[in-house]
Order: C-alpha cells, then structure tokens, then sequence
C-alpha cells in the first residue's frame, strides 16, 4: 500500500506520514537500491519495544551472570537448568526456551563439542575436564 504525505504514518503514531516515518522509509529504498538488505517494516521496533528489548537484555545479562557465580566441575545440567529458571522466574521473566517446540527446559546446554545441545538432562556430576557451554536465546 502507497501512502500519501499526508496520510496517517503506518506505524501507529497517528502523526503524518511526512512528519513520521517518511524520511527513514526513502532512506531504507537508497540502500535497498544499493544492493544492502533491508528490513521488512515488522522488524523495525518503535521506541517502547525497543526499551523492552534493553531490559529483557538486562536479566539475561544478569542470569549469565548468576550461573557464572555458581557453575564449578562436577555441576549436572540439571542444576544449571535449576538456577537458570529460579534466577530468571524469580526476576519476573519467562526463560525464552522453556515450552517453545516442547522444549522442556529453560536453558540449551552441551557438555564439551557435542554437536546436538540443549535437552540433555545430565543428573551425573560432570567431569572436572568437561567444558560447559552454554547459550541463552
């Protein structure tokens, strides 16, 4: 759909067109037309999503941070899936993980290069040459 200058902005403000997203959209076809991909308009985030995605980014960085306080040699993957869940619940998050596809924990863990990661419950202890790699979404 073409809009006009005058035409209320697509992205919900309810200013003009010409006083909202029009300048940045003629500057997305310039670099369109110099052959850079550019972004379907459902990928851009408004300002308020954007301060959403900050602080969702402020407990994930604060979740690493807690399993760094306490992974040692001989942790089980299910207890870094315990603190992962509490630390993130606790803080009034949902761990991005958890139920999506079925998966059934809140955090993808691999023990050393396994290629497959994630639902891998390991309620042995882990070798203390074991490398834990870890990955949040």
């Amino acid at each position: 759909m073409l809009l006009g200058r005058n035409s209320k902005c697509w992205c919900g403000s309810g200013e003009k067109y010409k006083k909202c997203h029009m300048e940045f959209d003629e500057k997305l076809k310039e670099y369109a037309k110099a052959g850079y991909q550019v972004p379907t308009r459902d990928m851009i985030k408004n300002a308020e999503q954007i301060e959403k995605i900050k602080e969702s980014a402020k407990i994930n960085t604060a979740v690493l941070d807690e399993v760094a306080k306490h992974i040692k040699p001989g942790m089980t993957t299910e207890e870094i899936n315990t603190i992962v869940h509490n630390f993130t619940v606790e803080h009034g998050a949902i761990p991005a993980p958890l139920g999506y596809g079925g998966f059934p924990t809140s955090v993808c863990t691999s023990i050393n290069d396994q290629i497959c990661h994630g639902m891998y419950i390991n309620k042995r202890p882990n070798m203390s040459w074991y490398t834990i790699r870890r990955r949040r979404s």
